[in-house]
């Protein structure tokens, strides 16, 4: 039977998504997400399991709807228990929300149909220990309008070889098609008896929909898009960079912690939706 499933972790205590290989003679590597869930879905079938993620997300990455795939050869482990046992068995960081039956030609990254990437800034006079994991503080308060208006010019198709990360091995295409992209002010959450937006406090998400990504490409652009909040750059040269296919023209690669994988689209939809 193939299962998927559905993440969410904290991305600071490993080295990304993707399984590393093993050097005896140098001192343990951290440890990958991938290795980390197969070694708890071992442990919990008592048989080797591999499981496929839908992109690999970078050191320090996080994500709240990463989707992954394996196949069990035994009928006796249901989604429930899959998902009790698993939980039971990660690091706290890192959490199974869901786990559906899927079709034996589903597929977590061929059968991707888009996904979803944010970057958030928090903003306000202090950065809140709450928020120092999944985001950016940028104390300057940021040109919403003006970082909304550089990253429209990012929809539709695109070489987007200017943003990808410096190093990169050579690809058949740099090009890639964005489907959605904005750039909002969000409030900060209320707690009883606290309104942080009274303080000055609010995030500053920048969201990005696309068919594919390149390495380090969204980060890419959020640094892009702080120099032109911060009113360093103007809004028009967003064009420019893209154009350029030069990375030496691309902001600074904002902090990996800021940056979230929320959604995964498939078709069929694993929740059986329209959509």
């Amino acid at each position: 039977m193939k299962f998927a499933l559905k993440l969410a972790y904290l991305g600071k205590n490993y080295c990304g998504w993707q399984r590393q290989s093993r050097n005896p003679e140098s001192s343990p590597p951290i440890q990958s997400i991938q290795e980390t869930i197969e070694v708890a879905l071992s442990r919990m079938t008592d048989m080797p399991i591999t499981i496929v993620g839908s992109g690999r997300t970078d050191s320090g990455v996080n994500a709240l709807g990463q989707i992954a795939h394996f196949v069990l050869p035994s009928e006796k482990f249901t989604t429930g228990i899959l998902r009790k046992g698993l939980n039971s068995l990660l690091p706290r960081d890192i959490r199974v929300i869901e786990v559906f039956k899927v079709a034996d030609d589903f597929h977590a990254q061929r059968s991707a149909a888009k996904k979803q990437y944010s970057y958030f800034f928090q903003q306000g006079p202090t950065a809140l220990p709450q928020w120092m994991e999944t985001s950016w503080w940028i104390q300057k308060t940021l040109n919403v309008d003006a970082m909304n208006e550089a990253v429209l010019m990012l929809k539709g198709e695109h070489d987007f070889k200017s943003f990808q990360a410096a190093g990169s091995p050579p690809m058949k295409s740099t090009v890639r098609n964005i489907l959605e992209a904005e750039v909002v002010r969000l409030p900060m959450p209320e707690y009883p008896g606290q309104d942080l937006n009274e303080s000055g406090f609010s995030l500053v998400r920048v969201r990005l929909v696309g068919t594919g990504f390149l390495k380090q490409m969204v980060r890419g652009i959020a640094g892009t898009l702080l120099q032109i909040g911060e009113n360093q750059r103007k809004a028009s040269e967003m064009q420019l960079v893209l154009e350029s296919k030069s990375r030496e023209l691309v902001g600074p690669t904002a902090p990996a912690k800021g940056l979230t994988l929320e959604r995964v689209w498939y078709i069929p939809d694993l929740y059986g939706n329209p959509d």
